[in-house]
């Protein structure tokens, strides 16, 4: 049987899980819709659709002809989402607009105090009884190994979640919040009845080990620059799905209009970002237009403070097998196009599971060299 990580990335409506290898070959892949993503308990159902996940990557490996060996699970997912102890969700994407952030720069900066402090506001009683509210994923962590964390991407990443002065000046209960742990961490081991849930629904072509962890993959669009390479400084990707983001990571701190700036997961670089929140609601013109402004933004920011812009561009998401979108993008914006090699595994989250996991496990050194070995991308031909 092949060794591989079993990675999973919590979607919107959504979740996606693969097995991958240390070298970055995916064994196979499957994407379970929730049953109802529009519910208030959206994360209720994010067990269920994980063990259909398992169940049907046996399926695949057994039509396949593949088999593979799991004692590995890394989780990632989207935020800033938080998600109370009883499923109770607040979405990255739900307006918040009702919540009031207390007149603090610090308390400002945070990405997950509106949803907390909308969690408060909107379900009183269950924010009063919680013992523990998560930044998304950690949820499905929660429920699998029955350990309660925060995942953290980089230890310059604190401003943009919770410190216990800003929980006390919005009047969040820094109790609720489980401690920070990195990326590539291990969280702890599955629970032995639901490892008995997931055993029960595999075996021949998918063999879940007995002492199978579950290790931090972190928020997904880190899940997402890590599967592209993004980790170094000159390194360009355009993550695309509902919405949008052109990254570029740099060793210095870009100031530009249109632009977010955070740290990147490795010290010492940072991460500009241009965001598209609508993408999937524009016409294809108005969005590569979009596209366009944001990477002339980024230009424009790495002339003035002395860099060099590069002259090529990794893509994620359903784009990459998009092959009229991609030769858009290619004349329109000048640049060379790079996309996974072979042009057929879009989901660069689940690259980054593997990446996170396989680095903790200390197959690899560091991050940055775990995805030099897993992701790999090649240009984009317009042939």
């Amino acid at each position: 049987m092949t060794n591989a990580v079993l990675c999973v990335d919590i979607g919107t409506t959504s979740l996606k899980a693969g097995l991958i290898t240390a070298r970055g070959e995916v064994v196979s892949f499957c994407s379970i819709p929730f049953e109802d993503s529009q519910n208030e308990f959206t994360a209720s159902s994010w067990l269920g659709a994980f063990v259909k996940a398992v169940c049907e990557l046996e399926v695949l490996c057994a039509q396949t002809g593949q088999s593979a060996s799991v004692n590995t699970i890394s989780i990632s997912g989207n935020g800033p989402t938080v998600v109370a102890d009883c499923g109770y969700t607040v979405f990255w994407n739900e307006d918040t607009s009702d919540v009031k952030i207390p007149d603090s720069a610090d308390a400002k900066k945070s990405l997950f105090m509106p949803k907390l402090l909308a969690l408060k506001k909107r379900a009183p009683k269950i924010y009063k009884k919680s013992r523990f509210i998560f930044s998304g994923p950690e949820y499905l962590i929660y429920i699998l190994t029955g350990e309660a964390v925060t995942i953290l991407p980089e230890e310059r990443f604190r401003a943009a979640y919770w410190n216990d002065e800003v929980c006390a000046v919005c009047g969040i209960d820094s109790e609720k919040l489980p401690p920070f742990i990195g990326i590539g961490d291990c969280c702890g081991p599955v629970h032995k009845e639901v490892l008995a849930e997931l055993r029960n629904g595999t075996g021949h072509n998918l063999n879940i080990s007995q002492n199978c962890s579950v290790f931090a993959g972190g928020p997904d669009f880190v899940a997402a620059l890590i599967g592209t390479g993004t980790l170094m400084s000159g390194r360009l990707c355009d993550r695309c799905g509902s919405s949008e983001g052109l990254n570029f990571c740099t060793d210095k701190i870009l100031q530009g209009e249109g632009l977010r700036i955070l740290p990147s997961i490795i010290p010492g670089l940072w991460n500009a970002s241009y965001l598209i929140p609508n993408s999937g609601e524009l016409s294809e013109n108005e969005r590569l237009a979009e596209i366009e402004r944001g990477i002339n933004c980024l230009k424009r920011a790495a002339d003035e403070a002395g860099i060099k812009f590069p002259d090529e561009m990794a893509v994620t998401g359903g784009q990459t097998n998009d092959e009229l979108l991609l030769r858009e993008k290619t004349e329109r914006l000048g640049m060379k196009i790079l996309r996974p090699a072979g042009g057929h595994f879009v989901h660069s989250e689940l690259l980054g599971d593997a990446c996170a996991a396989w680095f903790g496990l200390g197959e690899y050194d560091s991050l940055q060299s775990a995805a030099e070995n897993i992701v790999r991308l090649e240009p984009y031909e317009n042939l």
